[in-house]
């Protein structure tokens, strides 16, 4: 018995040691990329926003936070220096991602080398690639993963910490309230705001419902109005970003226009909308009805528990996004640029993570079922369509690696 703990646990440590050692490359090349990206222009060889963003922090116009980190990067002693503390800044950035996605499993009980190996895996979910939907692998679907904007790269660890926070506060919110983690709730919210604001967009509008909510359930004023004045620095940070982006001299503006963003760059819209989040809509079609019954119980109940708020926030912070994506555009010279589709990208990543959670508690479960064969042969499914989304983004990764347009097919 000894002998057989002992070679679990030296396979374990084995295991661990890998997942660790792969995703120190996968920073390494993240970093690599980054470097090549500031150093070629927004079209050819390693395309990306960030030479664009880099050249307009440099001229003195910005909105985002990384303006302000990329004037400080420029006054390195020499331009390859400067170029690469900015790509080690993302490669940074994108390693947090990886720690706060482990954290945010361990918080869902997906802990060990598993919470290890999915959050790694976790970072390569793209669309559903079919190429006579849509031909390129990208462009016309929507993404979790990104790597050719920074501003979104520094968002994504900003919001996903943000969603940590919240959770630990308002799950608890009803007996206790931890005043020192809503103070750094709300600095973290500014600043993801301060980096872009589309988080905030698609997160506040979920929150608010979830107040709403919580008061149901038997939150007191009190704490439901503190949580609620979490949004005023990031309001402050708003009013700042709304001058520079859409101030009368612009001539940018934002308008309804139902379709337009979803039509912008993609031939199928309707398909690739479902192909860019297959997974998580079977994992919800999966397990909608017990959601559902739980929530009404909880309601019922009114004792400040909500069985599901994690998965109910992910997927009502990507409905707003899709709303939002689906209803507004953009006046101007940002006309083309499909801003909105950023807030969604962060909202389709939300609801992956917490689909993959509810997926191995799904297999879990798989013994308690009555109708194993089906239940398995669910579960075989749904994990294949993940595999393939995870093999999508990897591929989309090693050819965005070799310099390969992120147009490509």
């Amino acid at each position: 018995m000894k002998n057989d703990k002992s070679e679990k646990s030296i396979i374990k440590t084995v295991f661990s040691i890998l997942l660790i050692c792969l995703a120190a490359f996968y920073v390494s090349r993240l970093i690599i990329l980054h470097y090549n990206q500031t150093m070629y222009p927004e079209t050819g060889l390693y395309e990306s926003d960030l030479y664009a963003h880099i050249s307009m922090a440099l001229e003195g116009w910005g909105y985002s936070l990384t303006a302000i980190i990329i004037r400080l990067f420029s006054l390195l002693p020499s331009e390859g220096a400067f170029h690469f503390a900015f790509a080690v800044f993302l490669g940074m950035c994108e390693a947090a991602t990886l720690a706060v996605t482990y954290v945010f499993l361990n918080k869902h009980n997906v802990k060990g080398n598993i919470g290890l190996a999915i959050s790694l895996l976790s970072s390569f979910v793209m669309p559903f690639y079919i190429r006579s939907i849509q031909p390129c692998r990208y462009i016309g679907y929507q993404s979790a993963s990104i790597w050719h904007n920074s501003t979104y790269i520094v968002m994504k660890v900003c919001a996903l910490l943000c969603v940590c926070l919240y959770l630990e506060i308002s799950e608890k919110y009803y007996s206790e309230i931890n005043y020192k983690k809503v103070v750094a709730f709300a600095i973290v919210l500014a600043i993801t705001t301060a980096v872009k604001t589309n988080f905030i967009l698609v997160f506040a509008p979920a929150a608010l419902l979830f107040l709403v909510i919580d008061k149901v359930i038997g939150v007191s004023w009190k704490r439901i109005i503190i949580c609620g004045l979490t949004v005023v620095p990031s309001v402050a940070v708003i009013l700042f970003q709304e001058l520079v982006l859409f101030g009368k001299d612009t001539g940018n503006g934002i308008i309804i226009d139902p379709l337009y963003a979803v039509y912008l760059r993609a031939e199928k819209p309707y398909f690739t909308m479902i192909l860019s989040a297959l997974f998580p809509v079977l994992i919800l079609l999966y397990n909608i009805v017990p959601i559902l019954k739980d929530t009404i119980s909880d309601l019922r109940k009114r004792n400040g528990k909500l069985t599901h708020r994690s998965f109910l926030l992910a997927w009502s912070v990507w409905t707003v996004g899709f709303a939002e994506l689906l209803l507004l555009r953009e006046t101007g010279e940002r006309a083309l640029d499909d801003n909105f589709a950023w807030g969604y990208d962060i909202g389709l990543f939300l609801v992956f993570l917490i689909s993959i959670v509810y997926y191995v508690k799904n297999i879990i479960e798989i013994k308690n079922k009555k109708s194993k064969f089906i239940a398995s042969a669910g579960a075989v499914l749904a994990g294949g369509v993940l595999l393939y989304h995870v093999w999508c983004g990897i591929v989309f990764f090693v050819k965005l690696s070799n310099g390969i347009t992120f147009f490509m097919q």
